[in-house]
């Protein structure tokens, strides 16, 4: 960062009794003046500390140096508005840089100023330096890394210079930050990083990905900060710390261990295929669940209003249709009316049973009505044949597929009855009707 003074030309010349007597006659004598109403003022910054200039491009080590591309912002009142000049860089020698500026002829002496760096950093009503914006839009590289100072001065129209300058006094910290998986080992290639402190963004975009990024950031106590990230394999990645604190003016390195970011069974909308699991998370489609997760069903329909259907991976006990139209009626979920299961003995002992999937309340395991598998099979790619959509080898796919279930076998039982006498079902070719008191499977689903 740049810890900075200004100085005086004269002052300059004053404190180096080393400099040539045409350098001390040129800091003594005003530079050429612009004939259209307006006052060149020049001043020298020099950087007194070597530990607060922005990051160097080697690395983790910090250095003092300046850039000829740096510009300031020096804001003051004209009289009749706050107005902003920009400083530019004219020379650099060593940790010493001089700006030069104008301002209008008719300014009145010893107007008070504003120094901001950089010029951007100054807001839209040239009164302070606008943090926030400055480092709304970092692009994560050292060079960019939008370090903002702010100090004040005096304009000394008579003499051409500033006195009374402050130490240009750093708004913000520097981090290195480095991301891991949450098990802290492997790293996490990101494309872009968005830190949010409180209501702000602050979104890092690196020209490539990147396991470390160079960040500006405001300074804050006891906040909480979490980070998102895409990596470099498109998922998004998450990390949170609480009561966080650092300061402005420090460099800081830390290690964001950052976990999986998985889509909520409360935000789906049409991710049909994806394996659900007990913590609520939906996974991609045929792949195992992670470790310490397990897989419940298939996402296999969603509404317009946000409730859905999941597929068991596994059978409940075999059942006759009449027994089924005796359990308790739900419909609350997916716009339709659902039989539950009602006990342990009717799931089997392969379905736990489920209430709730992480946040979300489930109807727990129930057989559907004819329209729901129909929609089921034909939202899991089923080819449709004669007798409508129905299951075969690719809604299978989803059910065997890394998550260890069971295919669809024979013939299963529906929710809906088809007359006085017979309800229907589905097998692998067709769907029909057959007699109430008959035994089939059932394949049961969660309502959400």
């Amino acid at each position: 960062m740049k810890a900075t003074k200004i100085f005086m030309m004269a002052a300059l010349a004053l404190t180096f009794a080393a400099c040539s007597n045409d350098d001390n006659d040129l800091a003594q004598q005003p530079a050429e003046q612009p004939a259209n109403g307006e006052i060149t003022i020049t001043a020298t910054v020099s950087s007194d500390d070597a530990t607060t200039r922005a990051l160097s491009p080697n690395g983790d080590n910090i250095a003092s140096t300046w850039a000829t591309t740096d510009q300031f912002a020096i804001l003051y009142n004209n009289g009749t508005e706050d107005t902003k000049s920009i400083a530019t860089v004219d020379k650099i020698d060593g940790t010493t840089v001089t700006i030069t500026f104008t301002i209008p002829a008719s300014l009145a002496n010893n107007t008070a100023c504003t120094i901001v760096y950089p010029a951007s950093a100054a807001n839209a009503a040239n009164t302070g330096a606008d943090v926030a914006t400055a480092l709304a839009t970092q692009d994560g590289t050292i060079g960019n890394c939008p370090e903002v100072r702010v100090g004040t001065a005096t304009i000394d129209k008579d003499n051409h210079s500033l006195s009374d300058v402050t130490k240009l006094v750093a708004q913000n910290a520097i981090f290195k930050f480095t991301t891991k998986n949450s098990d802290g080992t492997a790293p996490i290639d990101v494309k872009p990083l968005t830190i949010t402190i409180g209501a702000q963004n602050y979104v890092i975009t690196p020209a490539s990905a990147t396991s470390e990024l160079y960040v500006a950031l405001p300074a804050v106590s006891g906040q909480t900060v979490s980070f998102s990230a895409t990596g470099s394999d498109s998922k998004t990645y998450i990390c949170s710390k609480a009561s966080v604190t650092f300061a402005a003016g420090k460099y800081y390195q830390s290690t964001l261990k950052m976990a999986l970011a998985y889509l909520l069974l409360s935000a789906t909308t049409s991710d049909y295929g994806k394996v659900v699991c007990a913590a609520g998370h939906l996974h991609d489609a045929k792949t195992a669940v992670p470790a310490g997760c397990t897989a419940v069903g298939i996402l296999g329909k969603v509404t317009s209003t946000g409730h859905g259907l999941i597929l068991a991976l596994k059978n409940a006990t075999n059942q006759n249709w009449n027994t089924i139209n005796g359990w308790t009626s739900v419909n609350t979920y997916a716009g339709t009316t659902l039989k539950v299961l009602p006990d342990a003995a009717a799931r089997s002992n392969r379905l736990t049973s489920y209430t709730t999937l992480g946040t979300t309340t489930v109807s727990n395991w129930a057989v559907a009505q004819k329209s729901d598998y129909v929609a089921i099979f034909q939202n899991l790619g089923s080819a449709n044949n004669d007798e409508g959509y129905t299951y075969d080898g690719n809604v299978n796919a989803y059910i065997t597929t890394g998550v260890g279930g069971t295919a669809i076998s024979g013939t299963y039982w529906s929710a809906t009855e088809s007359d006085d006498d017979d309800a229907w079902y589905f097998s692998s070719d067709y769907w029909y009707h057959t007699y109430k008191t008959a035994s089939n499977r059932v394949r049961p689903v969660l309502g959400f």
